[in-house]
């Protein structure tokens, strides 16, 4: 029992015990049983999250916020990649479900309908990011993705931009970059200026499928002069597509990035992009599972931390 409480609740037991039997734990290589302290706490002290690309900077400030406030309360975080596929997901909760993990973190607010009735049947703690919908599964941390395109292509047409292309995955593939894509079409119906032109691709992440598919845009419409990227890595791709046809940026082509990764302030020119508070998601999503684990708060809680745009040499 004194070696349990020393594991358990290490301030509760003398310093002297607590020295004699860490070292014999160190001697012996023991490790305690978790499937058998979950079972008899009811707890694993595992909360999992899904995101869909580990590519990139992307998601890497969420998953550090999520651990800064998760690991001081004695949870540890786990970890899944959907590839953007909601089958991939569905799995992935399934498998997780199974593990036992005290609450899950969800990346968007589009889940097959699988994922939906096993979360459901579970009544596990489930916090959504990276999006917005007036009907959360549980819980909800993140921004609105319309208003985000929206407020890129209101930025564009303030500096006199009238022919503007989008470049990002294809709506039925990426449902957060569909809805940017939505929100800058919202804006140039309101500017006045013809519907975006788009450059799709495959893997939302690729900035070889960006460099080519933007060059075979440039190359069909020159009269495109403004670029809104779904993400920053497919605007840095802009970049060196435009600089391959003499193009200068920004004075004949604006280019707009998405998510401010660590490269956007040192690119050539330096690129401007969306905002996202990536960690300030994380923490909030990992303070609300605790407060949910601890009793509350009530389901349907809605976080919207908005985005900025930040402006650089780019657009």
């Amino acid at each position: 029992m004194t070696v349990s409480r020393a594991l358990r609740d290490p301030e509760r037991v003398a310093p002297a015990t607590l020295d004699a039997v860490r070292r014999a734990v160190a001697r012996l290589g023991y490790l305690p049983n978790g499937s058998a302290s979950a079972l008899a706490s009811s707890r694993s002290r595992v909360v999992a999250a899904i995101v869909p690309t580990l590519m990139n900077s992307v998601y890497a400030s969420t998953v550090h916020g999520l651990s800064s406030v998760l690991r001081p309360a004695g949870y540890e975080l786990m970890l899944g990649d959907s590839g953007y596929d909601p089958r991939a997901e569905a799995a992935l909760v399934r498998s997780f479900l199974g593990r036992r993990v005290d609450a899950l973190v969800l990346t968007g607010v589009s889940h097959a309908d699988e994922t939906r009735e096993l979360l459901t049947r579970h009544a596990l703690p489930v916090v959504e990011i990276w999006d917005l919908t007036a009907h959360p599964i549980d819980m909800l941390v993140g921004f609105s993705n319309v208003a985000a395109g929206r407020e890129a292509g209101r930025f564009l047409a303030a500096r006199g931009r009238r022919r503007w292309a989008f470049v990002g995955s294809a709506p039925a593939q990426e449902v957060r970059s569909g809805k940017r894509l939505r929100g800058l079409r919202e804006a140039a119906r309101e500017a006045g200026v013809q519907p975006p032109l788009t450059a799709f691709v495959d893997d939302g992440m690729s900035a070889a499928e960006g460099h080519a598919a933007v060059g075979a845009l440039l190359d069909a419409h020159p009269s495109v002069d403004a670029l809104f990227c779904a993400n920053d890595a497919l605007a840095t791709a802009s970049l060196r597509a435009a600089a391959d046809r003499g193009l200068d940026v920004p004075g004949r082509l604006a280019v707009l990035g998405f998510g401010d990764f660590d490269v956007a302030a040192h690119t050539r020119p330096a690129l401007s992009t969306v905002r996202i508070p990536g960690h300030d998601i994380g923490t909030h999503a990992a303070t609300a599972l605790l407060a949910r684990l601890d009793g509350g708060p009530a389901p349907g809680t809605r976080t919207d931390l908005g985005f900025d745009i930040v402006r650089r040499e780019s657009a």
